[in-house]
């Protein structure tokens, strides 16, 4: 049953990536990793975690991520195939669009993230709410590459739940917004495959890594990872994509729903050295965006850049 499942683990999209990259052997090897039920080691991470990342599906079809900060314990494992996340102790935002979004389509991708462990773990699922809980019924999981991952402390203080969200939305960026972006080391990033199932993951590299053209589209290098290019496998086969940005010091959050499109074959002198010489990278045109202040509250303390960082071995 298990060998059947791994059989059709990628789909048409991941084997055309894995492909045009060569690295189609190497991702073959990866698939031990993954599993249609939560892996039994990585529930005490999940549940250990205070922040968790979702991803959704809104009423138009637009897709978004969100982020969940909650006391330690609002995450809850009571089998591989279930994750509860109890909202009675959820401190950040609790009217940010993931919550309308799950009422009309409960389809989920997770990310639980843990940058002072440099520790990732990707979960999908679906969603079904009932009072103070959110339960997600988990399809597929698999620990992701942490190579990019800065690492930081975070911790909440003990007055999280005093917060009053203000929000800012859009069509077309603005220079903060902008100079958010350019000036960020880490990211993350939302996808959809072509049968609608999502999926949430993480970005990293030293400040300067994302880039904005003249024309607003974002740009981002795409190091070498897994193999498995299960974001990238996903805008080939389904542009629709979301960003987030977060500034935990302030506790706001930048939330980017849009295009993604693959730019593969950069192999300019100064595009090959900015993608680590994958000559790879991915845009992403803004359709919308979410800027709210006083999303959350944490401690959180800045420890070091990854050493695998492209810039940093400049």
């Amino acid at each position: 049953m298990i060998d059947l499942f791994r059989e059709e683990l990628f789909h048409e999209g991941q084997l055309a990536v894995q492909k045009l990259a060569g690295e189609a052997e190497i991702a073959k090897m990866r698939l031990p990793m993954i599993e249609n039920a939560l892996h039994p080691r990585s529930i005490p991470f999940i549940a250990h975690q205070v922040l968790a990342f979702a991803g959704s599906e809104d009423v138009d079809g637009a897709i978004w991520l969100s982020l969940l900060v909650g006391e330690r314990g609002f995450i809850q494992i009571p089998s591989i195939q279930e994750i509860n996340f109890d909202l009675s102790k959820v401190t950040s935002n609790r009217s940010d669009i993931f919550f309308k979004n799950i009422q009309t389509n409960p389809t989920v991708g997770l990310l639980f993230h843990e940058a002072a462990r440099r520790a990732r773990y990707r979960a999908w699922g679906k969603a079904r709410q009932e009072g103070e809980q959110l339960s997600v019924d988990i399809t597929m999981g698999y620990p992701s590459c942490p190579k990019h991952i800065q690492r930081a402390l975070i911790e909440l203080p003990p007055d999280t739940k005093s917060i009053s969200p203000e929000y800012q939305n859009g069509t077309t960026l603005g220079k903060s917004e902008k100079k958010w972006i350019t000036n960020a080391h880490t990211f993350f990033i939302s996808t959809q495959t072509k049968k609608g199932e999502i999926e949430a993951s993480h970005r990293g590299g030293d400040p300067g890594f994302i880039e904005i053209q003249e024309n607003g589209i974002i740009r981002v290098p795409d190091y070498l990872g897994n193999s498995m290019f299960s974001t990238l496998g996903n805008i080939y086969e389904n542009p629709k994509a979301a960003l987030l940005f977060v500034d935990h010091k302030k506790g706001e959050t930048l939330q980017l729903s849009g295009m993604a499109e693959l730019e593969f074959d950069q192999n300019s002198a100064a595009d090959f050295y900015k993608s680590g010489e994958t000559g790879r990278f991915w845009t992403f045109e803004t359709k919308q965006w979410i800027r709210t202040k006083s999303h959350h509250k944490v401690n959180t303390q800045f420890i070091d850049f990854s050493p695998f960082n492209v810039l940093s071995k400049k």
